[in-house]
Order: C-alpha cells, then sequence, then structure tokens
C-alpha cells in the first residue's frame, strides 16, 4: 500500500477513489525497479485521473503535489519520469492488460485496429511529419500511431499502442530521429506490420478476441501483408461490415477518443519516441483504473460509454 495515504484535497480525488487508486497501484509495483519511480508513478496516475481540463506536466504535479512529498520539484521529477526515466512503457502495457483480465475474457468481442492520429504544430517530436491522417480525410502535421483495442459486449479495452515512423521521416531527419527514437525502432515498418506486431505481444500473454476477429480500419483491411499474416496467426480478418460485430472500427476510434478528452492522451509535449510511449501507457493505466471496481471485475460503462462497444 502507498504511504502516508495522500489528502483527497490535493487531486481532486474523492475519498473512495483515493483508496480504490491505493489497492490498484499495488499491482503495478513490479513494472518500476525504484521506489521512486512507483511514487512518481502514482502521483502521474492521480493526476491524468483528477477532474480538469489539462493533463500535462506542470497541471499533473499542481493536482498530486501531496502524494509525493519527498519531491522537492514534482513538475522537474515527473518530467524525468515520463522522458528520460529507465522504466519499460511494454510492461506497464502488459500490467494495465493484466489488471483488465476480467473485462478481456469477453466471448462476444473482437479485437480492433486503427490510426490514432495526433496533429502537431512544430517539426521536433518523433516520426511528425506532413501524412495523411484517415480519421480526418486530409493531411496534417502529425504523429500517426497504430492502436490495437477490444471491443464487444463487455466494453472497449485499449491493449496497445506504437508510434509509427514514416519511412520518408527517417530518410529525411535522421540527426532529429537519432535523437529521439532508441536505435533498434529507427528503420521502416509498415502499419500492418506494427498492427502484426501488437497482435503477436498481446497473444504472447495468452489474450485471445472472443470471436476470433481482428477487424480493421480501411489501409489495414485491403493489405495482403495483414490479411495474410492473420491467417497464418489463425485469426480471421474481419470485415466490419456484417455479423454480430458491426461498426467495430468506429466503437474503437469513439472509445479510443475518451482518453483523448478525459484522460490527456493528447496533451503530452515532450518529443521523444521513449517519452510518448511512457504518456501513452500511463494513459492505458488510468483507463483500466476507471474502468474497473475494487475487486478488479469490470464496472458498469457510464452512461457516455455505454453501448459503443456494438457501434
Amino acid at each position: 500500500m502507498i504511504a502516508p495515504l495522500f489528502p483527497t484535497e490535493a487531486t481532486g480525488l474523492g475519498a473512495e477513489e483515493v483508496g480504490r487508486l491505493e489497492s490498484f497501484a499495488d499491482q503495478f509495483r513490479p513494472v518500476f525497479p525504484r521506489a521512486d519511480q512507483f511514487r512518481r508513478f502514482v502521483a502521474y496516475l492521480a493526476g491524468l485521473l483528477a477532474p480538469g481540463s489539462r493533463k500535462n506536466v506542470e497541471a499533473i504535479a499542481t493536482r498530486a503535489a501531496g502524494l509525493a512529498p519527498a519531491e522537492a520539484d514534482l513538475v522537474q521529477a515527473l518530467q524525468h519520469f515520463i522522458t528520460r526515466s529507465p522504466w519499460d512503457a511494454g510492461r506497464l502495457f502488459a500490467a494495465s492488460r493484466s489488471a483488465l483480465a476480467g473485462p478481456l475474457a469477453d466471448p462476444g468481442s473482437v479485437w480492433v485496429v486503427h490510426d490514432a492520429v495526433f496533429p502537431k504544430k512544430g517539426r521536433h517530436s518523433a516520426g511528425v511529419h506532413r501524412q495523411f491522417a484517415r480519421s480526418l480525410g486530409q493531411k496534417v502535421n502529425c504523429q500517426i500511431a497504430v492502436v490495437l483495442s477490444q471491443a464487444g459486449p463487455g466494453g472497449y479495452f485499449p491493449l496497445a499502442a506504437r508510434l509509427y515512423l514514416p519511412a520518408y521521416w527517417l530518410r529525411e531527419s535522421p540527426e532529429l530521429a537519432a535523437r529521439t527514437v532508441p536505435e533498434e525502432h529507427r528503420r521502416p515498418t509498415s502499419k500492418a506490420e506494427i498492427a502484426l506486431a501488437l497482435v503477436d505481444e498481446v497473444r504472447a500473454e495468452g489474450w485471445a478476441p472472443g470471436l476470433g476477429t481482428v477487424e480493421a480500419e480501411e489501409g489495414y483491411a485491403a493489405a495482403h501483408e495483414w490479411i495474410d499474416g492473420l491467417a497464418a496467426r489463425g485469426l480471421a480478418a474481419g470485415t466490419g461490415a456484417a455479423g454480430r460485430t458491426p461498426d467495430a472500427v468506429a466503437a474503437a476510434r469513439r472509445g479510443f477518443d475518451d482518453l483523448r478528452g478525459s484522460l490527456g492522451l493528447d496533451h503530452f509535449e515532450g518529443r521523444t519516441w521513449v517519452g510518448w510511449h511512457h504518456h501513452v501507457s500511463l494513459v492505458f493505466a488510468a483507463y483500466a483504473f476507471r474502468t474497473t471496481d475494487p475487486a478488479g471485475e469490470a464496472a458498469e460503462p457510464p452512461p457516455s460509454r455505454r453501448g459503443r462497444s456494438s457501434g
């Protein structure tokens, strides 16, 4: 358990939520090798969950100041935690999936792959390039991520995400890539290849879509690399048109958009690959907390999200 208990007025969370956060956070201790990393994890989580329109580091630090009294400068501490601290975002993504063990065991679910667009003003962040954003129907200056989610009668749950690096950006911005992206990720990789890697990553933990189907938005669904890759894995490439999973892609996009508005998914201001994945994995952990009760079972979806899984 976290000690000492932080005052609820410091975070804007109610007493019940504070207690739930304490219990929930304990299962993530193995992700963070050091005690200071774990303190900052809980502080960041509380800041993402607290009321407020902005969820950047400064706003999170202000809301969570009472949670990390040992930190003289919580803004600087959280900035380091996100951008440079040596913890593995992949392990946090996996731990968040583990925290959702009950709801992920949904026999009526499908997995969904889609793009996530993160508009950017400058061009100094990993992968930022003027590129076609399918969900917007036009070219914009942005980052694009490949997202794997689950949608079904039990609700919407994000599973994994990875930043896409356009081949043109890697070729034309080698110095920026060297500063912002780990060497092992500095190679051209198609979105379909990333999506299949995410599917493999999640399946390796024992998860599977209840209906054995992986839906994908246009662009993936028409790619032979994607269709053949799923077939080789014994999974069906859904059409999203008929059957028990109508509009699964639209449902997953609407569910993912909920993370933008309420949990600050778009509010990360750092520029590095590591920082982006740290922030997104923390948002996924916050979502897992928000959608479970103290016993770890799926909570009833609130009215604003109820029914999205069915389109």
